[in-house]
């Protein structure tokens, strides 16, 4: 036998050896599952909860930590847009007061500046330093409430006869008139006094020119203020014309209808249906195309005017104006006067 099996055997059975390993303790899991003290299966469960509850809980603050950040974000980036908004309308509201001040101060000045006292030779003096003046005008007005400086029926009234003594001072021959809800149309013996009047304080009450309302939409026409349909009555110096809303898209829908209605029953062949008979026919039933349409309003607005006779139309306005002064209408006149018209160019 080799010396290192002989020294291998001799250290297996040496007594101090055997001394040190009967005092060696085991694993106190060992030792417990040997006892019985525990549940191996239990502790186990439990502690697999505890880890994934304690993993819920961070992950609840972590989320909770996040969501706060979000909401902190969301907040500042809404105050800062608000604060932006509110800045924005702010500059624009102080803008457009300071623009609304600097219109009325012109209008102010214009009024000055163009102020006719009714006389029609200062009219005509300033209508005389222009090129050219159109053959036919309309005009929108709007009734103001009966409250307002000017308002009600009377104020219409008044607002629309003056328009017609510029017009004619003027020297043109055609006045078309347009509220939206036809108050002129009811209330045509009321206007006609009422230009009769007007025009009596501008030409005297000897020398009044002779006038005639027409009602395009009932076929009606007056004669000055008498109704006296004479050969020398006829002969007068301006036509005003009422329209309405009626007037409007309505006639051209109900023209429409009665030229399929024909085409129907056969009096009208389809082919006789073209553009200058439908210009033709809604010219007799509204009238002529304007030249120049002029609305006394802040903005412009048509209210509902015939579309079909503004084609080519020149349309005028004065940004934030609300009365019917002469100064509107003879600066209305100026910028005709130097527009060009390139027709089908």
């Amino acid at each position: 036998m080799s010396q290192i099996q002989e020294g291998v055997r001799a250290r297996v059975h040496n007594p101090d050896d055997e001394a040190i390993s009967s005092t060696h303790t085991k694993p106190p899991l060992n030792a417990s599952f040997e006892k019985g003290n525990a549940n191996t299966k239990l502790r186990t469960l439990k502690a697999i909860t505890e880890s994934i509850y304690i993993n819920n809980e961070y992950n609840k603050t972590e989320k909770n930590e996040i969501i706060g950040r979000k909401q902190q974000q969301n907040y500042f980036a809404y105050l800062f847009y608000k604060i932006l908004l509110v800045g924005l309308f702010i500059v624009y509201g102080a803008f457009r007061y300071a623009q609304y001040q600097y219109n009325r101060v012109k209008l102010r000045i214009y009024d000055l500046v163009y102020n006719p006292s009714n006389t029609p030779q200062l009219i005509r003096q300033d209508v005389l330093k222009l090129d050219k003046i159109p053959k036919r005008v309309a005009a929108i007005l709007d009734m103001k409430p009966i409250g307002d400086v000017g308002g009600g029926l009377t104020g219409l009234l008044n607002d629309s006869s003056e328009l017609i003594c510029w017009t004619v001072s003027a020297g043109i021959k055609h006045l078309t008139l347009y509220d939206f809800d036809g108050v002129l149309q009811k209330n045509v013996t009321s206007f006609r006094e009422e230009i009769h009047n007007k025009l009596s304080k501008y030409y005297g009450p000897s020398n009044v020119p002779k006038f005639v309302v027409r009602i395009p939409h009932s076929n009606s026409m007056y004669f000055n203020r008498d109704d006296s349909e004479s050969e020398e009555n006829k002969k007068v110096a301006i036509e005003i014309s009422l329209l309405s809303n009626r007037d409007g898209r309505e006639t051209i829908v109900d023209l429409t209808k009665t030229m399929a209605d024909l085409c129907t029953q056969g009096s009208l062949d389809l082919s006789d249906v073209t553009m200058d008979l439908v210009d033709s026919e809604l010219t007799q039933l509204v009238g002529p195309e304007p030249d120049l349409l002029v609305y006394f309003g802040p903005s412009l607005d048509l209210q509902g005017f015939p579309p079909w006779h503004i084609r080519l139309t020149e349309f005028y306005w004065e940004p934030d104006n609300t009365e019917v002064t002469y100064s509107v209408f003879i600066r209305a006149l100026k910028k005709f006067s130097s527009c060009k018209m390139n027709v089908g160019k």
